[in-house]
């Protein structure tokens, strides 16, 4: 099956946080396992929907933080643990968080 990917992707470990709906806190643990200029994907305890949208404040070094508004494109159960490994699409593609957020990328690159 041949990789639908448009933009380029960079393995990585980044610590990410979020909200759900109303408790938009980001206090739900995240880890980031890859990026790209469009979308990331990451490990959770909580299970998503396909289509919820979230506001993902993401750790790009130990002191810089960004929060970037994506929405869910895919889920999978992550083997038998009860964890998910989440694909998101990145929505709100200007500002300085997302700005921050392509130049951390570029650097990766």
């Amino acid at each position: 099956m041949a990789d639908k990917r448009v933009y380029i992707r960079s393995p990585i470990e980044l610590a990410a946080s979020f909200g759900i709906g109303e408790d938009s806190r980001p206090e739900r643990e995240a880890k980031i396992n890859n990026i790209s200029s469009g979308g990331f994907c990451f490990t959770s305890e909580i299970k998503l929907r396909i289509g919820q949208e979230i506001d993902l404040a993401v750790d790009l070094d130990t002191m810089d933080e960004v929060v970037i508004s994506v929405k869910v494109v895919w889920i999978k159960q992550a083997g038998s643990e009860k964890k998910y490994v989440v694909g998101v699409q990145i929505i709100e593609k200007e500002g300085p968080g997302f700005d921050r957020f392509i130049e951390f990328y570029n650097r990766q690159m």
